[in-house]
């Protein structure tokens, strides 16, 4: 699953891309009315009510390229996409990648990185990169376009529409996450039954970053969800036909606050040279 930088951040940009709204939530008694079945799909309805959230999760992967990613992010899904995002730890075959990690920033259609890896091709020696994604996306070799379509359109609501599709789900009890009481439900899902309950788009999408599997392939699943039915954490886990393991857990909090998302200052800002950076002119 973590195969390589992008397809973890990716992964992890896809599960943290949640929505909803100000779930503080203070007990867990409506949940507890519910089968899990018709707790999960009401999840799933409520998380697409709102835009904002903030997210802290680990993607973990067993495997010839296994490895953990922790990076932690603020994102406004609508009406338009914003988020600021730290990737602070990055391994890859039991090894440490900092060249990987950093820092992204979102705004006005335009992405603000900082990353040591490609510092090398930032105009200036700056220490932060702008990328048009417009332009970016119109050039081979990388697929930022497809990295934010994925952060918009794969939500809470569709993950949770995906274990909707469970035949075992259940209720285990009742937690605390973060000092807020939750209900923690518990279930598998093939992973064609989850596909199936999704539409097209959001099928693609999530096909990227699930492990080639075949049709008997599951994925086992925890949701802890609030009073009001919004996710506060959320493991899911795949195992694909090799063998390979991916883990993926999320922390969610401040559903709908707002908040504000600023470029680095101007100083601090060069531009890449798509040319070096995809080996043309």
């Amino acid at each position: 699953m973590v195969a390589a930088g992008g397809t973890a951040v990716g992964a992890a940009l896809v599960l943290s891309g949640c929505n909803g709204d100000n779930g503080s939530g203070n007990g867990s008694t409506e949940n507890m009315k519910l089968s899990a079945n018709e707790a999960l799909l009401k999840s799933s309805e409520k998380t697409g009510q709102a835009d904002t959230f903030k997210a802290d999760l680990t993607v973990k992967s067993t495997g010839t390229n296994g490895g953990q990613v922790h990076a932690n992010g603020q994102f406004r899904l609508r009406p338009t996409l914003k988020f600021t995002a730290k990737l602070d730890e990055f391994s890859l075959g039991g090894r440490d990648v900092p060249g990987v990690k950093g820092q992204a920033i979102y705004t006005d259609n335009v992405l603000y990185a900082k990353v040591p890896q490609v510092a090398q091709f930032v105009s200036g020696g700056k220490s932060w990169v702008k990328v048009d994604a417009n332009k970016l996306a119109q050039r081979g070799g990388l697929n930022l376009g497809d990295l934010l379509n994925q952060v918009q359109q794969v939500d809470p609501a569709e993950q949770t529409k995906m274990f909707t599709g469970s035949k075992d789900a259940s209720r285990v009890g009742t937690e605390t996450i973060d000092g807020v009481k939750t209900t923690h439900y518990r279930g598998t899902v093939t992973v064609q039954d989850a596909l199936n309950r999704l539409d097209a788009q959001a099928r693609q999408n999530v096909q990227k970053w699930l492990p080639k599997a075949d049709g008997d392939g599951k994925i086992s699943f925890d949701l802890w969800t609030d009073g009001q039915n919004l996710p506060r954490k959320l493991e899911s886990r795949v195992t694909g036909s090799q063998a390979e393991n991916g883990t993926v857990t999320v922390l969610y909090s401040d559903y709908g606050k707002s908040f504000g998302v600023n470029p680095p200052p101007s100083d601090q800002v060069g531009e890449l040279s798509l040319g070096s950076l995809l080996g043309g002119n």
